[in-house]
């Protein structure tokens, strides 16, 4: 990976006066708020956002926000935002982790509805998509602690950037597979990225496990990490609770993996990058040969 001493260009776009209109024209109920939604906080901004995606990424597009009284207090508190000074702390963390990448990364905050609890009360009410060189952050300033955790979520999402530069571009894809066991190990890397940003934050996402959880956990992970079906992969992830799997518990291996891989050969994240998913796995105390 070729580094530079000039870190990627940012741009940060805010789609809280788009949500102010939507909220408007919700409020007065003349369409349905799927509609509004799609005509003001969608179509306005995606064609950027999604501008290097090579096939659909609809699918990250922010959900509809239904609860409108709460969605006002929300924009209340968000149109206060100081971004100029969050760019500042993007610009930081891309120091962190250089890239050759010539184009500019769009990063667009969007509301995120109160209905979700899980992130307000898990994720302290922030939560990011990559979107092939871009990225989505989802705020409801209304959890606690959220503006610490903005720059986390970015480092998280602007690593995956640089780790798809890094493999899709300069390596032409050469030597992925597309396996759950790269999926464990990308978003260990992103994790532990932004953990060494911010030392004093400690994600919900990423609590270990009891060592005999552990280890009925992992004779469950260790059969699918070859896996290339996306619905194992998201269960596997992100939990399933009819299936057994604790929330985020693909998180937590993918952190563990390759929190062993760096105590035995330290290195920069930079570095980190251009090694092989196997060659990660197989230096971790979870590989029998």
């Amino acid at each position: 990976m070729i580094e530079r001493e000039i870190p990627i260009e940012i741009k940060i776009i805010t789609t809280f006066d788009n949500a102010m209109e939507y909220l408007l024209n919700a409020k007065n109920g003349d369409c349905k708020v799927s509609i509004l939604w799609q005509k003001y906080m969608i179509e306005p901004f995606w064609k950027e956002i999604a501008a290097y995606a090579p096939f659909d990424q609809s699918f990250k597009q922010p959900p509809c926000i239904k609860k409108l009284e709460k969605l006002e207090i929300q924009l209340s508190i968000l149109s206060k935002f100081d971004t100029d000074a969050l760019k500042l702390k993007f610009t930081d963390i891309a120091k962190a982790l250089p890239s050759d990448d010539d184009d500019p990364m769009l990063v667009a905050l969007y509301p995120l509805c109160d209905s979700n609890k899980i992130v307000k009360k898990q994720q302290n009410g922030v939560v990011g998509a990559s979107v092939f060189g871009n990225m989505i952050i989802n705020i409801n300033p209304l959890a606690d602690c959220w503006e610490k955790w903005v720059p986390f979520v970015f480092a998280h999402e602007y690593h995956h950037n640089i780790w798809g530069h890094n493999w899709y571009v300069l390596h032409g894809g050469k030597d992925l597979e597309g396996t759950f066991l790269e999926y464990l190990i990308t978003e260990g890397q992103a994790d532990l990225f932004a953990m060494s940003l911010f030392p004093g934050l400690a994600p919900e996402w990423n609590k270990p496990f009891d060592t005999e959880t552990e280890k009925i956990l992992w004779k469950r992970i260790m059969h699918m990490l070859y896996s290339k079906d996306p619905e194992t992969h998201h269960a596997y992830m992100f939990g399933d609770e009819e299936k057994g799997l604790p929330w985020c518990i693909g998180y937590v291996f993918g952190r563990m993996i390759v929190s062993d891989y760096l105590q035995k050969h330290a290195m920069p994240f930079s570095e980190l990058l251009n090694i092989p998913a196997k060659q990660i796995f197989e230096a971790s105390r979870f590989y029998q040969g």
